[in-house]
């Protein structure tokens, strides 16, 4: 039998991880690939220098609580559109949009009724989180009194929906709590 020295071993195990490496990195998905996705919209489509980012998520119905909207017995879902803008001039916070298909006020048209409701206000950004002093939040004054509705800046294209005390909220392969930026293109009638 052959004595093999620790050279050989420590080569051997340095190419493994080297190719071990190699074939994980070409499973993952590059940046360039992670796009933004589009959506179809019958309403103006909002841009200019002030326009921050639309953003667009399906959280639990209860989350709507927060802002004291009525939904359905059998909701599971909100359809949810934030709209933030900016004062163009210095890129400060300046007010936001935010729509509610699934909750707020009966809305009838030909064939039906659905629930929906858009609201005003103005945000802003403050720092920390229970788990971290330093993330960036941004606070959604919901209009009422000492209430406001938190989300977590992940990244320029996703938006964590936290709770009153500003930590995350649990969601499961049904539900998210997340909402994400999106690419309005206006549909045809």
């Amino acid at each position: 039998m052959k004595k093999y020295n620790s050279k050989y071993f420590m080569t051997a195990g340095i190419a493994f991880f080297c190719c071990l490496s190699f074939f994980h990195s070409i499973a993952q998905t590059s940046p360039a690939d992670n796009k933004i996705a589009q959506t179809i919209t019958f309403h103006p489509i909002p841009k200019g220098p002030d326009l921050v980012g639309v953003f667009q998520g399906r959280p639990p119905c209860p989350l709507v609580s927060q802002w004291k909207l009525p939904v359905d017995k059998d909701c599971e879902k909100v359809k949810t559109e934030l709209i933030l803008y900016r004062d163009p001039a210095n890129a400060r916070p300046t007010t936001y949009k935010i729509s509610f298909v699934g909750a707020g006020k009966v809305i009838q048209q030909p064939g039906g009724s659905y629930r929906g409701q858009t609201l005003t206000g103005k945000w802003s950004i403050i720092k920390g989180i229970p788990s971290n002093p330093m993330a960036m939040v941004y606070s959604l004054e919901t209009g009422q009194p000492g209430a406001y509705f938190y989300l977590l800046k992940a990244d320029d294209n996703v938006l964590f929906i936290l709770d009153a005390n500003k930590a995350f909220r649990a969601g499961n392969e049904d539900f998210s709590y997340t909402l994400n930026r999106v690419e309005l293109v206006a549909g045809k009638k």
